[in-house]
């Protein structure tokens, strides 16, 4: 099943579409979204066909940063319920908290989690898409949009460290440097804004605490109606354990604070298993690191929890049907012949 959002992340694609050279309602019939899309914010629509815009319209436009600039016109009410109760907490961490534990009430394709490292926080932005590729618009859009929101709340006062993205560096910085306004590293192990610890703890002074419990009762009610998802936990801190060395059935329940059999009766309800999701979340990873960064190899291997380049070539070959270098080779050589890796058929086209 597509994850679903709400069409307001499409809220300014009208008048980028324009800006840029491209007819929004053919780009929209392409994309199978239909046109009440940009009328009403709150319509349900896949995940996917939001993100197979994205890029198609940075293809055909030749605007790298067609995502960025679609953020810069975004401000903090296009986020509905989730932008009240951000705005009713009373620290910069304490809406980054709640932003993570409900965004996918807004954007069910999106995860946000909180990494504190001594004296540095992160948050991480994570795509859930069935093709990798679709990742770049969508990874800069949200990423936009949450360091535009977090500076309203904080009245300019937000400044990150760096932005780190784990995609390439595009041709031209200008519009990233104007949207994100700090400095951006590329082609990174993840995608995530650094803050430092101090200035995550910034009061947002316009807080009301009794507000921000009645909202967030209406958060935990939607919640509730979505139901737990153990799977998206599960895929979370797989994606954590796999640079580490670490990951194991044993691990990942452990951090779920699961006993293995419980977790892998939870997940068999939507027919997988630990070992399942591990293989998954790895050959996602390979994909996305094999067709947006220069890594080598071992390197990859390493991400992906392979302790070499070796061990990594036989499980990529068992997947695939062919080596690394052959699968990123056939990838190029599509990109060049103008079938894009970055731009699969939009979905339901097969």
């Amino acid at each position: 099943m597509s994850n679903l959002i709400r069409s307001a992340s499409l809220a300014s694609y009208e008048y980028i579409a324009r800006a840029v050279g491209l007819d929004p309602f053919r780009m929209l019939r392409q994309a199978k979204l239909p046109p009440r899309v940009l009328d009403d914010p709150n319509l349900l629509v896949s995940s996917d066909s939001v993100c197979w815009l994205l890029e198609e319209s940075a293809r055909l436009s030749g605007q790298e940063a067609f995502g960025l600039l679609m953020a810069e016109r975004r401000d903090l009410a296009d986020l509905g319920m989730l932008a009240l109760m951000m705005r009713e907490e009373p620290t910069l961490r304490a809406a980054m908290e709640s932003s993570a534990r409900y965004m996918r009430i807004h954007n069910a394709g999106v995860q946000l989690r909180l990494e504190d490292a001594e004296d540095l926080v992160l948050l991480h932005v994570d795509l859930k898409l069935k093709h990798p590729g679709l990742l770049r618009q969508a990874v800069e859009m949200s990423t936009g949009i949450i360091v535009r929101s977090y500076r309203a709340l904080a009245h300019d006062a937000f400044k990150p460290v760096t932005i780190c993205f784990s995609h390439d560096r595009p041709a031209r910085l200008d519009v990233h440097r104007r949207v994100l306004g700090t400095a951006i590293d590329f082609a990174q192990e993840f995608n995530a804004v650094v803050c430092r610890a101090r200035d995550v703890d910034l009061p947002i002074v316009a807080a009301t605490p009794k507000f921000n419990r009645e909202v967030k009762r209406w958060l935990d009610m939607q919640l509730v109606d979505l139901g737990d998802q153990p799977l998206d936990r599960a895929r979370q801190v797989i994606r954590i354990l796999l640079p580490t060395g670490t990951c194991s059935v044993e691990r990942v329940a452990q951090h779920l604070g699961m006993h293995r059999r419980t977790l892998n009766r939870r997940l068999a309800e939507v027919g997988e298993s630990v070992l399942s999701v591990i293989n998954a979340v790895r050959v996602e990873l390979a994909e996305e690191y094999l067709m947006t960064s220069k890594r080598k190899l071992y390197e990859i291997a390493d991400l992906v929890g392979f302790s070499s380049g070796a061990d990594f070539s036989r499980w990529f070959r068992c997947q695939f049907g062919m080596s690394p270098s052959e699968w990123a080779m056939q990838h190029r050589e599509r990109g060049a012949a103008g079938a894009s890796p970055l731009t699969p058929p939009p979905p339901g086209k097969h």
